[in-house]
């Protein structure tokens, strides 16, 4: 920490303390000044801490080899159609990769790679197998957290434990309790809860999931903060204790849910088994107590009474310590066709369906109704999608310590199987599915990369260009082996917290790939078919699952190596600049795979296609929004919101349970350019429209003298000015013909004249997403004129002209169906939704679907 900081720290408590009402002189004046010697004792700790650290920059440690097998991540699998396992939230010292020199990009000549020893949060799953391997140094290597793999239908017990120590991490703990916010007063312009904080505080977001988001389900509202701890760093509370009574939760649990693939259980606080819950009360009390002892004043953000208001009013409680049990379903859609059979009547009123059947409500939805809940009277609601089998993934979502933790590794795959894996194993081999390669690709790192050098970094030693760089499996460009001609199938995540990984065309001489799904939701054969090959993103948090086929090596060899080729990208135009990184090598030796058999050859047909998954077809939609994403530039303090607003748990888009929407997406991100990853959680969506104003084409024609084929290349596909139409000097023919290519748009006109040319996009053999990168916006060379006195509009705060400012879009179809309640979205660059870019998704219960005739 630097004495810079050490002053806006300080400054930041004594403004606090001049903002408060002026009341009670002698008494307000002692608790200021125990406040700010509070804010003395920790900032002198972190003073300490950081010449800790940088004493400890000069201790290079061996990094993990490079060029190893690709490890295997220990697994917890689901028997008997339900997942029960333990996942531990833990800490230890790993040896942490660093590029340098800092300012270096990915792949830069001269760059290297040193490792120091630094405490990182950890994911480990109890009993998970194979065990993690051996460390090949003085410190374990860094793994990300155990795979998960369930069937879609089965019920997940996830007992999740927090036994982190925060003496490790300095100010992990949520800085909102003591009054003092945000970890570091920096960056500038930030302020508590959208600001770097509580990092020591857990819980999971099961990304992907169609279920329940509420109490138990995948509710990203739940903070988990660690075991109490005496002053030597000794747990005074053991993991055993806090887990007393949740055998008999999992089995209540577990019978409510086995009713119906909606119903939504535990309902309220009092479902919960009494000792447990006591327990935790008295944990909350006594945590509350200790930080009235450290400071001297209550906390200012007490926990127990927060949970005792919202379980009073009917919420669900917020916190927890130690220990939380995860319980819900993954929904199978087992209809044939869609959309399913209408509802059953309930009493004697029947239940309407002008668009979507309006059951499927769940027992949260018929209780807040008035309504019986459903196991107790015969009537199973009507699911209206289900879970889509493949590969998802999970991770830390605690705001303000999303990017920090999922940095340090606290990610990991869950595999959801169906029918998807059913095929694929009737034509590969039985469980060949379960053999198959899952590649979980992270940036690690241990300080958020808005902190990295400078006041918060460590000594500089953590700021890279564009984040670390790229692991899988916490190891750095690892090897695949693979026969010549076989066929494997890779399971490609993205959880890196910031950069999207471009992977190149295959050589064809080398291997080849089909894709099979994206985001964990299967494609159809069409689309299967229609993307045999070729380049793809796989934005922060997007997954693929690929086909891969390694060719015979040239020239007869018994082996040879063939580099998967990646670049780190962040926005399109960050191509023209990034370097070429091999991702991954695969290493081809052993008795070749005859083509003739499965195993040397792609599935001829994809597996089967959900019925669930159709298309939105426009008939659908009963609703639309535009949600607009925006980040000013890093001079003025790099601000992250959406609708002008950072994240404040207010409800930013309200739907009702069981209908279709289609959402236009904005990014007004106008310099640097930054497509932010659009991620909303529950729900899968199709996108249907893509607006990219920076976007550019290249084109082919062909000279009528020479009869030789030509190219245009990078001619803006969107022309507003008339720098942006394509000029061929003393060829009037062929640059009329570029220029038909390209889309004009008047940058005077309407702002929702700008949308791409030509006719509308028919939503048939569509794909699905959870993450879609908006197209960053663009800054014309021109202002803004007033239509009614054709002068420039100026802007009353800076008396200058408006420039036209474009925004990049997409326009997506969700159905909304199901689970009602709320969740988020936000954009996954991590550290833009820590620090605000993010909001409330509420769900409401359907209005009555009764009727009186």
């Amino acid at each position: 920490m630097s004495v810079q900081t050490l002053r806006l720290h300080l400054r930041a408590v004594v403004q606090e303390e001049a903002a408060r009402p002026r009341a009670g002189g002698a008494r307000r004046c002692r608790v200021f000044m125990r406040r700010l010697s509070a804010g003395l004792f920790a900032a002198a700790a972190l003073l300490s801490q950081a010449a800790a650290a940088r004493a400890q920059q000069q201790e290079y440690i061996p990094c993990p080899p490079e060029q190893q097998t690709l490890l295997t991540v220990p697994m917890l699998a689901a028997q008997n159609n339900i997942l029960r396992g333990t996942i531990v939230l833990g800490d230890e010292q790993q040896a942490i990769p660093f590029r340098l020199p800092p300012q270096s990009k990915p792949g830069d000549p001269g760059s290297i790679v040193r490792c120091q020893p630094q405490y990182v949060r950890t994911l480990r799953g109890v009993g998970a197998v194979p065990a993690p391997p051996a460390p090949t140094g003085q410190f374990p290597n860094p793994m990300p957290g155990p795979t998960l793999r369930a069937r879609v239908g089965d019920i997940i017990n996830l007992t999740f434990i927090n036994q982190i120590n925060p003496g490790h991490f300095g100010r992990s703990i949520d800085n909102g309790e003591k009054g003092f916010g945000c970890d570091q007063p920096i960056p500038p312009g930030d302020a508590y809860p959208d600001c770097f904080h509580g990092s020591s505080t857990g819980n999971i977001h099961f990304h992907g999931s169609h279920t329940n988001p509420n109490n138990t389900g995948d509710n990203v509202f739940v903070e988990v903060r660690p075991l109490p701890r005496n002053n030597q760093g000794n747990l005074t509370t053991t993991p055993q204790e806090v887990q007393e009574g949740l055998d008999r939760f999992y089995a209540q649990c577990n019978e409510r849910l086995k009713i119906s693939p909606l119903v939504a259980w535990p309902k309220v606080w009092e479902d919960m088994p009494p000792n447990w819950a006591g327990k935790q009360k008295n944990l909350l009390s006594n945590y509350d107590e200790e930080m009235k002892k450290a400071y001297g004043i209550p906390p200012a953000k007490a926990l127990s009474p927060t949970n005792d208001w919202q379980i009073k009013n009917g919420y669900w409680p917020q916190y927890y310590i130690g220990v939380f049990p995860y319980c819900f379903r993954l929904p199978e859609y087992t209809e044939p066709t869609w959309p399913p059979p209408k509802p059953v009547t309930v009493h004697t009123h029947q239940v309407q369906s002008p668009q979507l059947p309006r059951a499927g409500a769940g027992t949260a939805e018929l209780n807040s109704r008035g309504v019986v809940p459903p196991e107790q009277m015969g009537v199973s609601p009507t699911l209206i999608m289900g879970q889509a089998p493949g590969t998802h993934w999970y991770h830390a979502h605690k705001h303000g310590s999303t990017a920090i933790n999922v940095a340090n590794g606290m990610t990991g795959v869950f595999i959801m199987e169906g029918s998807y894996d059913d095929d694929l194993n009737a034509f590969y081999g039985a469980n060949w599915t379960r053999t198959q390669p899952v590649m979980v690709i992270n940036q690690l790192g241990v300080t958020p990369n808005l902190l990295r050098g400078g006041q918060g970094g460590q000594g500089g030693i953590g700021a890279t260009d564009k984040g670390p760089d790229f692991s899988i499996n916490g190891q750095i460009r690892p090897v695949v082996n693979m026969r010549p001609n076989e066929v494997q199938m890779w399971r490609v995540v993205n959880t890196a917290g910031r950069a999207g990984v471009y992977f190149h065309t295959p050589p064809a001489a080398q291997y080849e790939w089909r894709q099979l799904a994206q985001d964990g939701v299967q494609f159809n054969d069409f689309n299967y078919k229609a993307r045999p090959r070729g380049p793809f993103l796989l934005a922060s948090g997007n997954r693929a699952d690929l086909l891969v086929q390694a060719k015979p090596c040239p020239g007869g060899a018994k082996t040879c190596q063939y580099p998967v080729i990646v670049q780190n990208q962040v926005d399109p135009s960050d191509l023209a600049s990034a370097n070429n990184l091999t991702l991954l090598t695969i290493n081809v030796s052993g008795d070749p795979v005859s083509t003739a058999t499965p195993a040397g050859q792609f599935i001829p047909q994809a597996p089967r296609f959900p019925a669930f998954l159709k298309d939105i077809s426009d008939d659908e939609i009963t609703g639309t929004k535009i949600m607009t994403f925006g980040s000013t530039s890093p001079g003025q303090g790099g601000q992250h919101t959406i609708d002008g607003k950072k994240f404040d748990g207010e409800v930013g888009a309200l739907v009702q349970l069981n209908r279709v929407e289609e959402w236009k997406i904005q990014n007004a991100t106008y310099g640097p350019k930054i497509s932010h990853p659009f991620h909303i959680h529950i729900n899968p969506f199709q996108v249907t429209e893509i607006f990219d104003p920076n976007a550019t084409i290249n084109v082919t024609y062909t000279d009528p003298k020479t009869k030789k084929k030509l190219t245009a290349n990078n001619v803006k596909q969107y022309a507003f000015v008339p720098d942006d139409l394509f000029k061929i000097l003393g060829n009037p023919g062929f640059q009329a013909y570029v220029r038909s290519q390209q889309c004009q748009l008047d940058p005077q006109a309407d702002p929702v004249t700008w949308k791409p040319c030509g006719p509308p996009f028919k939503n048939v053999n569509n794909i699905w997403w959870d993450v879609f990168p908006i197209p960053s916006g663009r800054r014309l060379p021109v202002n803004k004129i007033d239509p009614k006195t054709g002068q420039p509009v100026i802007d009353p705060k800076t008396n200058k002209p408006v420039p036209v400012q474009v925004p990049g879009y997409f326009k997506m179809r969700s159905r909304f169906v199901d689970y009602a309640g709320y969740y988020v979205l936000h954009c996954h660059i991590l550290a833009h939704e820590d620090r605000g870019m993010m909001t409330v998704v509420e769900v409401a219960p359907a209005t009555t679907p009764y009727s009186h005739n």
